[in-house]
């Protein structure tokens, strides 16, 4: 496939580096710095969004250590009849899906020198990135696993980024480009069941799924609202225990739900996420403007990353 910049410069794909159901990304050759993403069937609103993305991107919190923690599209890029085919954006080097990182066996393989420092400064340069877009008005919708990369340093970048929803003024008028997707796992209890094409997402939807990653990370890869359940019916699925704010290390009343068989206890973590986590899914189910910014998870992390010891062994752990 043939594609150009604006100015019809010609812009010579290389190898596949991924393919997915609606786009696949290549090398582009000799610019080792970036990669292009092509649409299989450019949707006819991308056009437009890609453009007041590309006009208005947001302060990549990483970009003066030469990290992009944003893979925000640069260059936009057309087929031989002048339609917008893809993007160029940063190509992000050694990195693993956060999944393989907060999975303690997984990492063990993949990221053998993390440790709970480590961890905690992966989720907290999570938390900045986000605190980032939402400075500038995008919220990223679909918040999950599948979306984030981490390096062996810990930092860390949101991929996908046309995915998000971006909002602009034209005229009188707010233009909404919507996040059309979504993960139940990291789905806030009120946006439970709803269709998310239909949905204006705000900050606050954002911040449960980043606590739900934060929650992973800290806590050996167990999400929240995962559960050992004694009830005698059958047990409810996951986004079933969000939607009823079931969370196990708080005491809600609920008798049939408790911390997993082996999942770490919740206060070996410092205070300040502990507090945390409980007014952004347990205040927050009511309140979801009780939720942690993305921002102040920042901050509440590096509070709990500067209160880390390392013993003898070389463990490191809370003090």
């Amino acid at each position: 496939m043939n594609v150009y910049t604006a100015a019809r410069a010609p812009v010579a794909l290389g190898d596949l580096v991924a393919r997915g159901g609606e786009a696949s990304v290549y090398r582009v050759r000799r610019r080792d710095a970036v990669v292009a993403k092509i649409y299989t069937h450019p949707r006819a609103e991308t056009h437009a969004k890609l453009r007041r993305m590309q006009a208005s991107p947001p302060a990549d919190p990483t970009i003066a250590i030469g990290h992009a923690s944003i893979a925000w599209p640069q260059t936009l890029v057309y087929d031989d009849r002048g339609q917008v085919a893809g993007y160029l954006m940063p190509f992000i080097r050694d990195a693993a899906p956060v999944v393989e990182v907060f999975n303690p066996r997984r990492r063990a393989v993949r990221m053998p020198g993390f440790s709970a420092a480590y961890l905690h400064r992966t989720a907290r340069n999570l938390a900045s990135a986000l605190a980032a877009l939402h400075a500038r008005g995008y919220v990223v919708g679909d918040l999950n696993e599948r979306n984030i990369l981490v390096t062996p340093r810990a930092l860390v970048t949101l991929i996908d980024c046309d995915s998000f929803q971006v909002e602009h003024r034209e005229g009188g008028t707010i233009v909404t480009h919507p996040c059309p997707v979504g993960r139940l796992e990291y789905t806030p209890p009120e946006l439970q069941g709803q269709a998310f094409r239909d949905i204006r997402r705000l900050p606050e939807h954002d911040a449960f799924g980043l606590a739900v990653l934060v929650f992973q990370l800290v806590m050996d890869g167990n999400h929240p609202f995962r559960s050992a359940w004694v009830g005698s019916d059958e047990p409810p699925s996951i986004e079933a225990k969000i939607a009823r704010g079931w969370f196990p290390w708080a005491d809600i009343g609920v008798p049939a739900v408790a911390p997993p068989p082996n999942a770490p206890d919740l206060d070996r973590l410092h205070p300040d996420l502990v507090e945390a986590f409980m007014a952004a899914v347990v205040d927050g189910h009511a309140r979801p403007g009780s939720r942690p910014t993305a921002e102040e998870w920042a901050n509440h992390l590096a509070t709990a990353e500067a209160h880390l010891v390392v013993c003898r062994s070389g463990h490191v752990f809370g003090d």
